[in-house]
C-alpha cells in the first residue's frame, strides 16, 4: 500500500484538507465567540458546518458516481482553495461577519465532503478488497495525528499571529493541494450515463437492503449529535468557566487527537477478532461515560485525559462503521450510499449543537454533557432492542 503512488497522493491532498479544517474549525468558532460574547454565536459557526451534509450529501454522492473520479478531486480542491482566498480577503480588508463566516463554512464544509466523498471511492478503486479495512484504518490514523497537532498548532498560530494570518497561511496551503491534484490518475473508466434519479435511486436501494448498515447509521445520529454536544460542552467550559488561553485549549484538545492516533494503528485487527457488531455497539456506552466524567470534573489534567479517552473510543467507533461501509458497499454505489449515509449521520448535529450553546448561556453548562451521555444510551438502546442485537458478546 505504501508503494500505491495514486492512494498516497490523494490521502495527502484529503489530509492537507483536514488540516485546513482543523485549523479554522478552531479559530473560526473562537472568533465568533469574540464577536458574540456568547456560547450561541461560536455554536452557530461550528453548526453551520453541517448544514452541507444533510442537505446535499445525498446529491454530492450521485454527481461523484456519474464523473470521472480525476477530475472531480481537482476541481473540488480548486474550490477549497478559493473559498479561503476569499475568507482571507475578508479578513484583511475588515468586511468579515459572523453571517460570512457562517456562509464560508457552509460552502468550504459542502466541497469539503465533496472531495471526501470522492476519495471513499478513490480509496475503493485503488486499494485491494482484503487492504481496504488497513487501508481505512492508515487514512483515519493520519487524519487523526492531524487532529493532535491541529488545535494546538492553531491555538499558537493565534497567539503569535492572529485569525487573519493563520486564515492565510491555510490559504497558501489549501493552493499548493490544488497543483498536487492533477498527479491523481486512478486506473477508471468512463462512468456509464445514467438518468439522475434512477442513479440515487439505485444508490439509495444499495443502502436500504443492507439491513446492518441501516441499523449502526440511525445509531450514528444520535451519537454524532451527543459528540456534538459534548464537543461544544468542553471548549465552552475550558474557555469561559476555566478561562483558558487559545494554546492550553488547543493543548486539551489535541489530547483527543493523541488517542485517536494510538488506536487507529490498533483498531483494524481488534475488530477483526471481535467482529463489527461488538465494536461498533461497546464504545457507545463507553463515551455516554465519558461524557459525565466531563461534566463532573473541574480539573484541566482531567479533562485533558477524558478528551484522550473520548478520542480514542471516538477513533475506533468511526473506524468500525466507516470499515463496514467500505466492505459492504460496491464501487459502482460507494460515492451515493456515502452520501446517503453521511446526510443521515449528521441529522442531528445542527440542532443539538445550538441547543448546547443555548445551554451554556443559560447557566446550565453541565446539561450539554448529561443530554450526550442520556442520547448516547438512547443509541445504545435502539440496537440493542429496536435493531434486535442485544448485548454483542461474540463475532458476528
Amino acid at each position: 500500500m505504501i508503494r500505491n503512488r495514486t492512494f498516497l497522493i490523494a490521502m495527502g491532498v484529503f489530509a492537507s484538507y483536514v488540516l485546513a479544517f482543523e485549523l479554522l474549525s478552531f479559530s473560526l468558532p473562537l472568533l465568533a465567540l469574540e464577536f458574540f460574547g456568547t456560547g450561541t454565536g461560536q455554536a452557530l459557526i461550528k453548526g453551520a458546518g453541517f448544514i452541507p451534509n444533510i442537505l446535499f450529501a445525498i446529491f454530492i454522492g450521485v454527481i461523484n458516481d456519474r464523473i470521472r473520479k480525476a477530475a472531480g478531486f481537482r476541481v473540488y480542491t480548486a474550490v477549497l482553495a478559493a473559498c479561503t482566498a476569499l475568507l482571507w480577503l475578508a479578513m484583511i480588508s475588515g468586511h468579515l461577519s459572523v453571517g460570512g463566516m457562517a456562509v464560508f463554512m457552509i460552502v468550504f464544509n459542502a466541497t469539503g465532503y465533496a472531495l471526501g466523498n470522492m476519495q471513499l471511492t478513490l480509496i475503493r478503486l485503488v486499494v485491494p478488497e482484503r487492504q481496504l479495512a488497513d487501508a481505512t484504518a492508515l487514512t483515519s490514523g493520519v487524519h487523526s495525528t492531524i487532529s493532535t497537532v491541529a488545535p494546538a498548532l492553531g491555538g499558537l498560530a493565534i497567539l503569535w499571529l492572529g485569525h487573519t494570518n493563520l486564515t492565510g497561511l491555510v490559504t497558501a496551503l489549501l493552493g499548493l493541494c490544488a497543483f498536487a491534484a492533477f498527479a491523481v490518475r486512478p486506473p477508471e473508466a468512463s462512468p456509464a450515463p445514467a438518468p439522475f434519479w434512477a442513479a440515487l435511486k439505485a444508490g439509495w436501494h444499495a443502502f436500504a437492503t443492507n439491513r446492518d448498515l441501516v441499523m449502526m447509521t440511525i445509531a450514528v445520529i444520535l451519537t454524532n449529535a451527543a459528540a456534538g454536544a459534548a464537543d461544544v460542552g468542553l471548549v465552552l467550559k475550558l474557555k469561559t468557566a476555566l478561562s483558558l488561553d487559545s494554546f492550553t485549549l488547543g493543548l486539551v484538545l489535541a489530547a483527543a487527537g493523541l488517542g485517536a492516533v494510538l488506536t487507529a494503528s490498533v483498531a483494524a485487527p481488534i475488530r477483526r477478532k471481535i467482529g463489527p457488531r461488538m465494536a461498533f455497539y461497546w464504545p457507545i456506552l463507553i463515551l455516554a461515560a465519558i461524557y459525565l466524567g466531563m461534566m463532573a470534573s473541574t480539573s484541566v489534567i482531567l479533562l485533558a485525559g477524558l478528551s484522550f479517552l473520548e478520542g480514542a473510543v471516538s477513533s475506533f467507533y468511526n473506524i468500525s462503521i466507516w470499515s463496514y461501509r467500505q466492505e459492504s458497499v460496491s464501487a459502482a454505489h460507494m460515492g451515493r450510499v456515502a452520501g446517503i449515509t453521511g446526510a443521515i449521520f449528521k441529522l442531528g448535529l445542527p440542532s443539538m449543537i445550538l441547543l448546547s450553546g443555548l445551554l451554556a448561556d443559560t447557566g446550565t453548562l453541565w446539561a450539554t454533557f448529561s443530554l450526550a451521555a442520556l442520547v448516547s444510551v438512547s443509541a445504545a438502546l435502539f440496537l440493542s432492542l429496536s435493531a434486535k442485537w442485544g448485548l454483542p458478546r461474540r463475532i458476528q
